[in-house]
């Protein structure tokens, strides 16, 4: 049986790794886990070239590396467990949402992309927390169950399972805390929308009398855009965005090819 590879951007000890392991165990399903050893939330698809890499081993299927998300897959894909390929990736659970334009500057997004990028089916999960101060270990039990018997089949039944696997699928995911405990929680299928992050600096002097700065803004503000998974996340329902990696205009290409031929 091919194996689920975890991954995330919260680090190996993050409760949200933790979730997912568990209900991967749980359902007698195989996994090997390689991810950051420190939180490296907010890096993208970082990856470190300036540096050696360290590997930390917990366990015969899981290893921490000391460097971003994607340092982590590399190595885990192309040395850690480089001779089996695994059937699809997981990224998260995230503490915190990633919807939006949160897209480009999420580590865990960027893991899920990496191994996306290697041909793998990817999905980065996330849960989206209005309340940091509420939020409690078992939620993340919970995403990560509900994943394994909700999302992962409706996912499944939309796509073809066989199409699913064979054909490399990328998806982020978003399931909002204000769901938490439901047992059956409404899924919508959603693209990306436009978070707002107020442009917060906060600007502090060190004791040595140096500026130093926090980028802050409101996490919680974005655009209301219809169909977008910023709305479905506010309204509750457990957001899921098919995700196609192309930044090439081709659109202006192609207008631009036309003009040049006339």
């Amino acid at each position: 049986m091919r194996k689920i590879f975890i991954t995330n951007d919260d680090g190996i000890n993050a409760s949200g790794l933790s979730a997912l392991e568990q209900a991967v165990s749980k359902r007698a399903l195989s996994f090997f886990t390689s991810a950051p050893l420190n939180e490296q939330s907010g890096c993208g698809h970082a990856i470190t070239l300036l540096r050696p890499l360290r590997v930390k081993k917990f366990a015969d299927n899981r290893f921490a590396v000391d460097g971003t998300p994607t340092d982590s897959v590399f190595l885990g894909l192309h040395e850690l467990f480089k001779d089996e390929k695994p059937l699809f990736a997981l990224s998260g659970i995230n503490r915190g949402g990633n919807l939006g334009n949160d897209f480009t500057y999420s580590g865990t997004v960027g893991a899920a992309m990496e191994t996306y990028s290697n041909g793998i089916t990817s999905f980065a999960l996330s849960l989206f927390v209005t309340d940091f101060a509420a939020l409690k270990e078992e939620s993340f039990t919970y995403v990560a169950e509900l994943f394994f018997d909700k999302i992962l089949p409706e996912i499944e039944k939309k796509t073809g399972t066989d199409a699913l696997y064979e054909t490399p699928h990328f998806f982020n995911i978003n399931v909002p805390d204000t769901i938490i405990g439901m047992q059956n929680p409404e899924i919508r299928w959603t693209f990306l929308g436009e978070r707002r992050y107020g442009g917060g600096v906060i600007k502090r002097v060190d004791p040595r009398r140096n500026d130093y700065y926090w980028i802050g803004g409101d996490q919680h503000s974005f655009l209301d855009i219809e169909g977008s998974d910023c709305n479905a996340v506010k309204s509750g329902f457990v957001s899921v965005t098919p995700i196609a990696v192309s930044f090439t205009d081709r659109q202006l290409l192609e207008k631009i090819e036309d003009n040049h031929g006339k």
